[in-house]
């Protein structure tokens, strides 16, 4: 083994903190860039939110169209040594450095912070329950053991035995006030499997005795099979019959404690919105909710020629401006890119924004790249977990690139979501007393010059969540 000293060169690239920054601002949707926002103005003080001066507007617009021919050279003063900069030249320009992302904000508008209502969790709502059961304290302090042990559905996955040796307790006194938490609300709650909460919610109605009640008790392989035809064999009814009792049992909640859930998914709030106005496709962003920035005249004042600030002083706003600076464009740069890559899929998707979701063209992320010159990686960024609001309804950007499948008789890209669109068409016009087999719709889509085969077909409508022909069938 010989030991020594090897030099040699190499060129390295490396992403800078405001690079990744500006990548990750990229990846958040308008809910999460609040937050951003909130986080950044709490830890930089030279950041400063709220609405800019008609003068100050105009003169960010001027600085805009400045910098836009300076690109390259923005590029080499990132790596300038700070003291070489003239701050009192660049300050002079104004303490708005521009890049408000808000439009057209009107100044004597209301402006609403959004308050989430609290909702109790499912352990306060039963506990509030439970005080009104009168329990002896013991009893009482085993109830509360049983609540705190429910998942988030609602149920009780732990057995009997091992909840009574935990606490060193009766299985039958558990078993017991089990039966307690099951006189509570939300009805099936404290159940151990979907059988029993099925059975709970059912009682919880007074359906003792009917069909409905009757099939979960006697022939729950069969019902989890959904097998009309042998269930209505053993009750010796109809098939009919049978299917008017599931439409019961479709009303019955499968996670009763999912309501109380605190993780649950918020409502869709869109980050673009895409309008025709005058014959054409406008995007405008949804950022109505999200303050414009700009920096702090005081502490601007302090890193000027003269100011009487201590060095160490100057230098550390001067790291704040710097950090400031960088983020207000970073933010800038999120609105433009963000328009860019929704006016390239209108571009390639103008039909379906005219005429809908059968519309849909084959389009892939590298597509949308070319079109605006970025990597495929930043496409990738904008689109992710983002939602745009059209005339037919709220879409996440993923939505509108989708793979061709084939070609129809004119030579052009047929989609996947084109076909899954013309599947769900057939199946909601099928008769039901005979509903079409995945053979039956693939053969009628070969006739409309879309050729699927069947397992095509069968793999597009389970990712729909459709059932197969025999579960779909209706009896009279």
């Amino acid at each position: 083994m010989n030991l020594g000293l090897d030099m040699s060169l190499k060129l390295q690239q490396k992403l800078s903190f405001q690079m990744i920054q500006s990548l990750k601002l990229l990846q958040v949707n308008t809910l999460q860039l609040e937050q951003v926002l909130k986080t950044e103005l709490e830890m930089n003080p030279v950041l400063e939110a709220g609405d800019e001066t008609d003068q100050e507007a105009e003169e960010a617009r001027e600085r805009e169209e400045k910098e836009d021919n300076e690109n390259e050279k923005e590029a080499e003063e990132l790596d300038v040594n700070e003291d070489s900069i003239d701050w009192e030249e660049y300050l002079e320009e104004g303490f708005d450095l521009g890049y408000s992302y808000n439009e057209e904000i009107d100044p004597n508008g209301e402006r609403y912070e959004p308050t989430p209502v609290y909702q109790d969790t499912l352990e306060e709502h039963l506990k509030k329950q439970l005080i009104e059961k009168k329990l002896s304290e013991s009893k009482q302090l085993i109830c509360e053991f049983l609540i705190g042990s429910l998942d988030t559905d609602g149920y009780l996955r732990f057995p009997i035995t091992d909840l009574a040796e935990f606490i060193q307790a009766d299985p039958f006194e558990i078993e017991e006030l089990l039966q307690v938490l099951w006189t509570m609300d939300p009805p099936g709650v404290g159940a151990r499997n979907l059988r029993e909460c099925m059975l709970l919610q059912l009682r919880a109605r007074r359906k003792e005795g009917t069909l409905a009640m009757r099939i979960i008790e006697e022939t729950w392989d069969l019902f989890e099979k959904l097998k009309i035809p042998e269930i209505s064999r053993h009750f010796s009814v109809e098939p009919k019959q049978i299917q008017d009792a599931l439409e019961t049992l479709k009303t019955i909640n499968p996670k009763p404690g999912y309501q109380y859930n605190p993780d649950k998914p918020s409502t869709i709030i869109p980050d673009l919105i895409v309008e025709k106005i005058d014959g054409k496709f406008v995007v405008m962003l949804n950022d109505r909710s999200v303050p414009s920035l700009h920096i702090n005249k005081s502490y601007a004042n302090m890193i000027k020629r003269g100011s009487g600030a201590k060095k160490d002083v100057k230098k550390y706003v001067r790291e704040k401006f710097n950090s400031a600076t960088w983020f207000i464009r970073s933010i800038e740069q999120r609105k433009t890119t963000m328009l860019k890559v929704m006016y390239a899929i209108i571009e390639r998707q103008e039909v379906f924004f005219e005429k809908g979701p059968p519309n849909l063209n084959p389009l892939k992320l590298q597509d949308v790249a070319d079109m605006v010159e970025m990597h495929i990686s930043t496409v990738s960024r904008v689109t992710s977990n983002k939602f745009v609001q059209t005339r037919h309804g709220i879409f996440e950007l993923k939505y509108f690139f989708t793979e061709a499948v084939g070609r129809d008789a004119e030579g052009a890209d047929i989609s996947s979501e084109r076909i899954k669109n013309r599947i769900r068409q057939l199946v909601e016009m099928e008769n039901t007393k005979k509903p079409l087999s995945d053979q039956k719709i693939s053969d009628i889509l070969s006739q409309e010059n879309l050729a699927v085969a069947r397992r095509t077909v069968a793999k597009y409508r389970e990712q729909m969540k459709i059932l197969p022909a025999r579960l779909r069938q209706k009896y009279e």
